[in-house]
């Protein structure tokens, strides 16, 4: 087991840094001049040498990218060309409205999905299971900010059961939480669905393995072989797809953030690649991206010590 977290953190690294250098290069084959977008068409070409100076845009690319993975690894992504200040210190100020809204899609996928799918593979072809499986369905086919955007018209608008747009600056917990629901429950409609879809699949194979007519023949009862022997093994791909729809997660919630005009990481990045702000997009993205691969190793280890298979091979 030591041997395989060992491999899991270093496989990790290597991951990072893959990511550093994508980003810093993608950002750069946006087409177009950032120097004279920031400044505006009119700019003379004196200011916009002195940006390009400023912002060290105007060394080979091959320095800049030294520079920027030697400043990442100190923790020094840069200042905002916009505001002036720490890229990364924005980023961090944004990440909690984003990591709020997208840990809450989650909990509510598994506590919905995971029962779900049991009770549509406990009860196959029953009418039960059509309404699950016809609900998993809506929830992949139609698009997160459709959905966002319905729910708006008949929640916030028609019902008024919450508020359609914005987040809760105030102290008071359950302000903010009221605000927070319907985009949670948009996000998480959305990744319950393959939670469900997931869970009832392995649920179904555990439920025809042996071991499990063994325990019927042996008078075990029912619910202590669906809850007890069959949903603790079938839960097994189920935690590794988590790390997948969580990484989904923090992508759909620049979405989601978008259509109910919340405040987070996601709408700091898209103003940013807006104004061609390389810094804050830079700081934003590797943020963004090493929560996914933190919690995807993660969720590796604890799959190996749920699965000891996993952690031999």
């Amino acid at each position: 087991m030591p041997r395989y977290v060992v491999r899991r953190l270093l496989l990790m690294c290597v991951t990072v840094i893959g990511l550093v250098t994508v980003v810093f290069f993608l950002l750069r084959a946006i087409p177009g001049d950032p120097a004279t977008y920031m400044l505006g068409d009119y700019a003379t070409e004196e200011s916009v040498a002195a940006l390009k100076k400023q912002l060290g845009l105007d060394r080979p690319v091959y320095v800049q990218y030294m520079g920027f993975v030697a400043r990442a690894l100190t923790g020094d992504l840069g200042n905002s060309v916009v505001t002036g200040q720490p890229a990364f210190g924005e980023v961090l100020s944004s990440l909690p409205w984003s990591a709020a809204l997208a840990v809450s899609g989650i909990v509510i996928a598994v506590l919905a999905g995971v029962p779900l799918g049991v009770i549509s593979a406990v009860r196959q072809g029953t009418f039960a299971d059509l309404f699950v499986m016809l609900g998993a369905l809506v929830g992949i086919s139609f698009p997160v900010f459709w959905v966002g955007l319905v729910c708006i018209l008949l929640l916030a608008h028609e019902v008024r059961l919450f508020p359609a747009l914005g987040a809760s600056s105030s102290e008071d917990l359950l302000t903010q939480l009221h605000h927070l629901a319907l985009p949670a429950l948009v996000l998480g409609f959305s990744v319950a669905a393959y939670i469900a879809r997931l869970t009832r699949s392995a649920m179904l194979e555990v439920l025809g393995q042996d071991y499990v007519r063994v325990a019927r023949a042996m008078g075990v009862s029912e619910w202590r072989i669906v809850y007890w022997l069959a949903l603790r093994n079938a839960l097994i791909p189920v935690l590794a797809v988590i790390g997948v729809t969580f990484a989904w997660s923090l992508g759909s919630a620049i979405l989601v953030e978008a259509v109910f005009s919340r405040p987070g990481l996601g709408s700091m990045i898209l103003k940013a690649v807006f104004a061609r702000d390389y810094q804050l997009v830079q700081a934003g993205v590797l943020v963004l991206a090493g929560a996914v691969v933190i919690v995807n190793t993660t969720l590796d280890v604890v799959y190996g010590l749920v699965d000891p298979r996993v952690s031999v091979s």
